[in-house]
């Protein structure tokens, strides 16, 4: 994709977002390491933005679509640009690895999940006291912070994290929170899934104030949206291997 076209598209972004709206204190860029269906290798950067009760969780070249398709204008240049690498026979650099939004609100204790699977777009909430943490002695160093580390059994996984007390931010990547401190690093038990902090940026983002794209979502629940998107997997149909990888299964295992 042609660098100058990306760089003008973000500048013509930050001045359709650049009117008085809620401001992180902090970004957090994080990369979601995994392999997919095909058992390929995927590498998702995410962003975490923070604020005093609040925090939004989600992929930039997401927001970026997101907001190009908002408009006539957007939608027909962001189209463009996917032809023109379509013609280079390149994949579209704006081609996001979904359309997940996480919002949490510490003020209520809720999280709010806005996400994609094959049949619609989808969000649903849930309590952020589903989370039970165990402490443990295990200590590591982050990004140049110290990290202790904390274990718990959710939605079918039991993870590991590593959070550091000295950001008193009781968040993390995706949905993980309620830890005395920011989580820097999860991982689950059998090395399935990595959320690891790559950047920790003190500085000012305007938050999203709409979902563009997820407009027509529809009220649904976890387990509707997790059963909808295994068995998209398990029907065979063009563009997806007659079997699926060995041991691949969804971050959330407990729809079965």
């Amino acid at each position: 994709m042609n660098v100058k076209r990306l760089l003008f598209t973000l500048a013509c972004l930050a001045v359709m977002t650049a009117v008085a709206q809620e401001k992180s204190v902090m970004k957090v860029e994080y990369v979601e390491k995994y392999h997919n269906w095909t058992d390929a290798s995927i590498n998702s950067k995410k962003f975490l933005l923070l604020a005093p009760g609040k925090s939004h969780y989600y992929s930039p070249i997401a927001r970026i679509v997101d907001l190009m398709l908002s408009t006539p204008e957007g939608t027909e240049h962001f189209n463009g640009m996917v032809h023109a690498d379509n013609e280079r026979g390149e994949r579209p650099s704006l081609l996001p690895d979904d359309r997940t939004y996480v919002i949490k609100d510490f003020s209520c204790g809720s999280i709010s999940f806005y996400g994609e699977v094959p049949d619609f777009f989808g969000h649903y909430e849930e309590s952020m006291t589903e989370q039970h943490w165990t402490l443990t002695d295990s200590t590591a160093t982050i990004l140049g912070y110290k990290c202790n580390m904390a274990q718990t059994d959710y939605h079918g996984r039991r993870w590991h994290a590593w959070f550091t007390p000295e950001i008193p931010f009781s968040d993390g990547p995706w949905k993980f929170c309620g830890l005395p401190g920011l989580i820097l690093l999860v991982t689950d038990s059998d090395n399935k899934y990595r959320l690891e902090a790559t950047v920790v940026d003190f500085t000012e983002i305007v938050f999203p104030v709409n979902l563009y794209g997820h407009e027509n979502s529809r009220m649904s629940t976890r387990l509707e949206m997790l059963r909808n998107e295994w068995e998209f997997y398990n029907f065979p149909h063009f563009g997806l291997p007659a079997e699926l990888p060995d041991g691949f299964d969804l971050i959330e295992t407990d729809y079965k």
